[in-house]
């Protein structure tokens, strides 16, 4: 039997609720799912027209290893108490290198359609040949713009759109004097 793999893609700057809302609903089709951090270089970010903020410094606060330590302790929240049988890994996943990816080519990649740049992703997923999953997108979008914010102003707010289990990892990573990233 061939297991069924989903790949699942953002910057994850921070991973959120409605990131983990995903997981859970791949997690009752799929046997693996592949969490694919994009912009994992942070020297290296580029432009794209479908989206004016996912290349600059602001929108990425959070290193590649960061963003897996959220990530991380986001599943374990997950995990506890739930009969989930789903293998779970996490890798870089530079979306302007379609050649470096490194996923099974039975991979299933889940988009959820908010704005011009994930329907460009998924373009861009179905291009190189892979099968593509639109999954619904929910009334309200959550966004970790404001999640970001709310860390810069020093707000509480934005403990309620993270697992409880990615809080203190979110807050050691933070660099709460300079409103940025901590150096890796």
């Amino acid at each position: 039997m061939t297991q069924r793999v989903a790949c699942f893609t953002g910057r994850f700057q921070p991973f959120h609720n409605q990131h983990l809302e995903v997981l859970s609903a791949l997690s009752h089709d799929f046997d693996r799912i592949i969490i694919g951090i994009t912009n994992p270089d942070l020297s290296n970010l580029q432009e794209h027209s479908a989206s004016s903020h996912r290349h600059t410094d602001d929108a990425n606060p959070f290193t590649y290893e960061a963003r897996v330590k959220i990530i991380q302790a986001s599943l374990t929240g997950l995990l506890q108490g739930e009969d989930i049988a789903v293998e779970f890994e996490i890798i870089p996943f530079d979306l302007a290198q379609p050649g470096s990816w490194s996923i099974p080519a039975e991979s299933v990649f889940a988009v959820r359609i908010f704005s011009p740049w994930e329907a460009s992703k998924l373009s861009l997923f179905a291009d190189q040949g892979f099968e593509t999953l639109e999954l619904p997108a929910p009334a309200a979008k959550l966004s970790a713009s404001d999640i970001r914010h709310s860390l810069s102003v020093a707000d509480s707010e934005w403990k309620s759109l993270v697992t409880p289990s990615a809080i203190n990892v979110i807050q050691t990573e933070w660099d709460y004097s300079n409103s940025t990233k901590v150096s890796a």
